[in-house]
C-alpha cells in the first residue's frame, strides 16, 4: 500500500529534475484536470458552481510536491475560473460578490495549502521518528546477537577445555557430545535470528541445506561415507526450524557415529518435500541398521533429545524399516 512519502514527487525524483520544475509540472498538471473535469461538468450540469473543483486539486498538488505547488495550483485555477468561467476569454471587471467569491476562495485555498502542508511535515516527522526506532531496534538486536554469540562460543570453549582434561575416555565423548550440540545450537541462532532478515518465517529448506554443509564438514565425513541431501522449499517459524535443524544433527550425528563401522562405506541422506499436510522429513541411512528390538524411547540421551526437539516442532516422529535406519517427521501446517 503507497504511503503519502511514495506519492512526493519533488522528493521522489530529485536531483534528476529540479524542484521547481516538478513543482510548475504538478500545479499544472492539476489545474488542466480541474479545468478538464469542469469542462465535462459543463456538458451534464448547467452552470455548474465556478469553484466546484477548486479544493481537491489544489490539495493533491499540495500532496504531491509541495506548498508552492499548491499555491501555483490554486493561482492558476483562480486565473482560469476569472478568465473562462466569469468573462470568456477575458479578464473582466468583477462585480462586488464576484470578487469577494474570489477573494474568500483564495483564502480558502491558501487554508488547504496550510492543512496539507502541515499534515506532509507532520507526516515526514513520524516517518524520520519510526526509522530511528526501527534503527535503534536492529541496533540493541545486533548487540544481543553478538553477545548471545559470545556466550555460546564461552560456553564451548569450557566444554572443550573440560574435555581436555577429562581422563576417563567416557566422560571425554559426553561433553564432545555436549560440544557438538551447542556449536549446533549456536550454528542455529547465527542463521536464523538475524535483525536483517524480515518476518517470522524462513526457508527451511535453504536452512537444512546450510545445516548439511556444516555437518559434512564439522563430522569430517571422508569419502567412504557421504552426506547427501534433497530439499525443496517449506517456510516455517523460525522456532522451528531452530527445533527441526537439532533433530537432524542429532540423527546425522548419530548415523555417522554408528551405521558405519569397520570403515564401512555407505550414504546418510536428508531430503524434505512438501505433502498434503505440511511438510516431511527423512533422515535415512544405508549402515548396518538397528536392532530391531531397540525404540526410539529408549534410555540414550541421543534419543530423548531427538524425541524432545521433535515434540517442539509439533511434528510426529517415526522409525522406518528397511537398510539401515530411516526416520521420518512430519510438520503439520
Amino acid at each position: 500500500m503507497l504511503g503519502l512519502g511514495d506519492l512526493n514527487l519533488r522528493e521522489r525524483l530529485a536531483p534528476d529534475v529540479p524542484a521547481w520544475v516538478t513543482e510548475w509540472v504538478c500545479a499544472s498538471a492539476c489545474a488542466a484536470l480541474a479545468g478538464l473535469l469542469r469542462v465535462i461538468v459543463d456538458l451534464l450540469i448547467p452552470a455548474p458552481p465556478p469553484y466546484i473543483f477548486l479544493y481537491p486539486f489544489v490539495l493533491l498538488a499540495t500532496l504531491l510536491a509541495g506548498w508552492r505547488a499548491g499555491v501555483y495550483s490554486l493561482t492558476i485555477i483562480l486565473l482560469g475560473v476569472w478568465y473562462i468561467v466569469l468573462f470568456p476569454a477575458r479578464f473582466g471587471p468583477l462585480s462586488a460578490g464576484e470578487g469577494a467569491a474570489l477573494v474568500l476562495n483564495a483564502l480558502s485555498g491558501l487554508t488547504v495549502v496550510a492543512v496539507a502542508q502541515a499534515f506532509r511535515t507532520s507526516y515526514r516527522a513520524a516517518g524520520a521518528e519510526r526509522a530511528a526506532k526501527l534503527e535503534m531496534r536492529d541496533l540493541l538486536l545486533r548487540e544481543l546477537n553478538h553477545r548471545v554469540k559470545n556466550n555460546f562460543q564461552m560456553v564451548e570453549s569450557l566444554l572443550d577445555m573440560q574435555r581436555r582434561r577429562a581422563g576417563a575416555a567416557n566422560t571425554e565423548q559426553a561433553l564432545a557430545d555436549a560440544l557438538r550440540r551447542v556449536h549446533s545450537m549456536a550454528q542455529a541462532h547465527a542463521n536464523l535470528y538475524s535483525p536483517d532478515e524480515a518476518g517470522d518465517a524462513i526457508d527451511l529448506g535453504a536452512y537444512l541445506g546450510d545445516l548439511c554443509g556444516n555437518l559434512s564438514d564439522s563430522l569430517l565425513l571422508s569419502g567412504d561415507v557421504r552426506l547427501d541431501s534433497w530439499l525443496t522449499s517449506c517456510p516455517v517459524s523460525r522456532d522451528r526450524a531452530v527445533a527441526v535443524g537439532l533433530v537432524v544433527n542429532e540423527l546425522v550425528t548419530n548415523a555417522a557415529k554408528y551405521a558405519f563401522p569397520d570403515g564401512r562405506r555407505g550414504r546418510i541422506l536428508v531430503s524434505l518435500k512438501q505433502i498434503e499436510v505440511g511438510c516431511e522429513l527423512v533422515v535415512a541411512d544405508d549402515g548396518v541398521g538397528m536392532p530391531p528390538d531397540v525404540d526410539l524411547k529408549t534410555t540414550g540421551l541421543g534419543r530423548k533429545l531427538v524425541e524432545g526437539f521433535a515434540r517442539q516442532t509439533g511434528g510426529v516422529l517415526t522409525r522406518g524399516d528397511g537398510p539401515g535406519v530411516s526416520h521420518t517427521l512430519v510438520l503439520p501446517h
